[in-house]
């Protein structure tokens, strides 16, 4: 069996692997052979039942021939289950089948087969993985990602997008676009599409085009949070944290993302004060020669901020330009006092998580601070 007959496409961005799926099952069988040449087994399951009931007919999908004799592609599709996860899909009888399963791949498939698994995520420690990665092809998009990565792959994602409707965008309509849209593949191109509409076919879209047709995330309501909180805007915090109260986002993780912002900020003050960096021509430019102490700084850091998007960087720099050092410092000690009182205390965490924020945002005469 070539290698290329045994497949497992997975990662959490759904959309990159139904297309990368559905590139496998056009290779290998033609339009006008499916009828007879594929057979699809639907993995999506959500009792362990469910679970055995895919596995089994996956199975048995693969060692029966195709109609005619000869052979034939299966794909097992959507067994998300195979990342774990919940009492039913840890049961004895689940674990069994899947061994089964793995058992039946390391012993290789009849002449002629081929199986396809398309799913969410699949832990790459797992004996499935492994076994279909020694005697097959794994095409796996990851799970997760920084935050960087996933802006990046965004950005080329959306310039495909807008090759194939024919649509122009300039850098800062860009910018625009993704931040209220959110990196998620499938989002990026059905937003794409609706502009594609609202406009009426090929051309440039403006930043009100954006305003008056996109939809926007639900992660990008949390970047939305971060953002006022780095540009100092009482206004757009206050409805960025309503708009996430409304979704019930805990209080805790909007904490974490917001002591992340914080530390960044930190860091790109002290820079732009002892001129390790500045912005030129619209973009950020590092010195090529740093002192030690901030060598250390980046290199303790989940990610380096030199490595950023030049875009990201310059609005990252332009927030941290609007505090001072102190003032940043203190806004993370604030940040601090709040995340001990949200697990120590009876205090409504959507109070204590507003008065913190307007408390570090307000100007520094109304809460006491010399600049």
């Amino acid at each position: 069996m070539s290698p290329t007959r045994l497949q497992l496409v997975c990662g959490d961005d759904d959309y990159l692997v139904a297309e990368q799926a559905r590139a496998v099952v056009d290779a290998w069988v033609p339009e006008a052979d499916r009828a007879f040449g594929l057979e699809i087994v639907d993995g999506r399951a959500d009792t362990a039942d469910g679970v055995v009931s895919a596995i089994r007919q996956c199975m048995e999908a693969v060692l029966t021939v195709g109609f005619f004799g000869g052979g034939k592609a299966v794909w097992l599709r959507g067994a998300d289950f195979l990342a774990g996860g919940g009492r039913s899909f840890e049961s004895s009888t689940v674990k069994k089948s899947i061994a089964e399963l793995t058992e039946r791949i390391r012993a290789g498939l009849p002449e002629g087969q081929s199986l396809l698994i398309s799913a969410r995520s699949v832990p790459r420690n797992s004996a499935l993985f492994k076994a279909i990665q020694a005697a097959g092809k794994v095409t796996d998009f990851g799970a997760g990602g920084k935050t960087w990565e996933k802006e990046k792959a965004a950005r080329e994602h959306l310039g495909g997008f807008l090759a194939r409707f024919g649509l122009e965008m300039d850098e800062s309509v860009r910018d625009a676009f993704l931040a209220r849209v959110g990196s998620d593949t499938r989002m990026i191109l059905r937003e794409v599409e609706k502009l594609s509409l609202y406009r009426g076919g090929p051309g440039r879209i403006a930043a009100a085009d954006i305003e008056a047709v996109t939809s926007v995330s639900r992660d990008a309501e949390a970047w939305d949070l971060t953002d006022a909180l780095g540009e100092r805007d009482r206004g757009k915090l206050t409805r960025a944290l309503r708009r996430l109260e409304e979704q019930g986002e805990s209080a805790i993780k909007l904490s974490a993302m917001l002591d992340g912002r914080m530390r960044d900020l930190i860091v790109l003050r002290a820079a732009l004060d002892n001129a390790w960096v500045s912005v030129r021509n619209g973009k950020a430019a590092w010195s090529s020669e740093l002192p030690r102490e901030a060598e250390l700084a980046f290199a303790a850091m989940p990610s380096d901020l030199r490595a950023q998007q030049p875009w990201r960087a310059t609005k990252l720099l332009a927030q941290a330009a609007r505090y001072t050092l102190n003032e940043l410092r203190a806004g993370r000690h604030y940040l601090m006092e709040m995340r001990e009182k949200l697990v120590s205390t009876a205090l409504d965490e959507r109070f204590l998580l507003e008065t913190t924020l307007l408390k570090i945002v307000a100007p520094p005469k109304a809460r006491g601070l010399a600049r």
